[in-house]
């Protein structure tokens, strides 16, 4: 594989991985407080998957930039991480060192988080599952069930608020209009994604899975009729707000800095340590 090549696949896995990290590190934090016992559990075994996938795509994108694993983690720097800005947000509540109840906390923005962003992520797994290039093509076969679970559970939540009367619903419609400009920038592509199609590497870049992402998301509204933010026209979708674009270059929204420094505490205090 060709330098420019290797260095453009070893970015784009970062993107996918950090991602998944992100996710999986915010989701954890309803570890203990989430609405139902069994839902603690889950929603904990969810955040234990994330990681963990992001675990490979790092040990991939390390073989490929010649680093490790635990550095590509927890080690960077806060500008070098490439997830989408949406996932960075905390949806649980805030509590001082006393323990008191700080504010915020919204499980319907967490449900509506994670559901619309594993409709995006099957699409991804679809295109990576046929890469060409073979480590990554089983990597990501081998993680295609869990995440297949990962989207039949938040359907069955997407479900449960839409048809619950009265606040839950408000909720989740609330949610979707809130993340929306941030689902949006899932799709703002890495650098090099042209030249890792053209390459056979990729089959379809990051911004090309949108349409079929607002299908889905069009489909799940109709079906529980929830208000669907874009409209279907003759020449493509019309969305009246623009995508929140930046985090696949490294900028973030103000949620970031403290998740970093939360994220990379142990990493920084002992950075010997193995992941």
């Amino acid at each position: 594989m060709r330098a420019e090549v290797t260095s453009a696949l070893g970015r784009y896995l970062l993107t996918v991985a950090d991602d998944e990290l992100i996710l999986g590190y915010r989701d954890s934090e309803w570890t203990g407080i989430a609405p139902l016992v069994e839902e603690d559990v889950a929603f904990s075994s969810l955040a234990q998957d994330e990681i963990g996938h992001a675990r490979l795509y790092y040990m991939l994108a390390a073989d490929l930039l010649e680093s490790d694993a635990d550095h590509l983690a927890l080690g960077r720097g806060p500008d070098d991480y490439y997830h989408a800005s949406v996932l960075e947000t905390r949806t649980t509540p805030k509590y001082d060192s006393s323990g008191a109840h700080r504010g915020g906390g919204d499980w319907a923005r967490a449900v509506a988080r994670r559901f619309l962003y594993d409709l995006f992520d099957d699409l991804r797994t679809d295109a990576l599952v046929s890469s060409s290039y073979a480590p990554l093509a089983g990597a990501v076969q081998k993680i295609r069930r869990e995440e297949q679970y990962h989207l039949r559970h938040g359907a069955a939540w997407w479900r449960a608020l839409a048809s619950a009367e009265g606040e839950a619903r408000e909720r989740l419609e609330g949610a979707l209009l809130a993340l929306w400009p941030g689902l949006l920038g899932l799709f703002e592509d890495a650098p090099g994604e042209d030249l890792l199609v053209a390459e056979g590497l990729l089959s379809r870049r990051t911004s090309d899975l949108r349409d079929a992402w607002l299908e889905r998301v069009q489909d799940h509204c109709a079906a529980v009729g929830i208000r669907f933010p874009a409209e279907r026209t003759a020449a493509g979708w019309s969305i009246a707000v623009s995508p929140e674009a930046g985090g696949r270059q490294g900028r973030h929204g103000p949620a970031w800095a403290e998740l970093y420094d939360e994220m990379t505490m142990v990493r920084r205090l002992e950075p010997e340590a193995v992941w």
